[in-house]
């Protein structure tokens, strides 16, 4: 490549070292992204099936994931459907909380090296897979 066809390279950005943690580049960090419509409902298909219709046990790592269940209430609050999401969601769903326990005692009991948890901690779980419903 001559030095003509060579891509322009940004020098007024000191070169930053990827390794360091920055508050641009954080988990943390946010970014604007554009959806459509039909991609926001899209997605929110696929958080919900993944939470209350996937039999899968592995499924519980991403069903109860604050990362996705913060998601989900951001893409509900953009939707052109928010206030029928919202009114749906904020009633308890015996359908979905009694498949979410069977799932969650599903993945309990297929662990190789069980861990003891307390009530207090399985309840918690529970509420953060059972999102963006309410339990009984």
């Amino acid at each position: 490549m001559s030095k003509q066809e060579e891509p322009s390279r940004n020098t007024d950005e000191p070169n930053k070292n990827p390794d360091q943690f920055s508050e641009e580049s954080g988990e943390n960090a946010t970014q604007p992204v554009h959806l459509t419509q039909g991609e926001i409902n899209a997605l929110q298909k696929a958080l919900l099936y993944l939470k209350f219709e996937c039999e899968e046990t592995d499924s519980l790592l991403y069903a109860g994931s604050p990362l996705l269940n913060s998601v989900l209430e951001k893409v509900r609050e953009v939707s052109a459907f928010k206030e029928f999401a919202k009114d749906f969601h904020s009633r308890p769903n015996a359908y979905a909380e009694t498949f979410m326990r069977n799932k969650l005692e599903r993945s309990y009991a297929e662990e190789l090296a069980p861990r003891e948890r307390t009530e207090e901690q399985k309840s918690e779980i529970l509420r953060s897979c059972m999102y963006p419903y309410p339990l009984k």
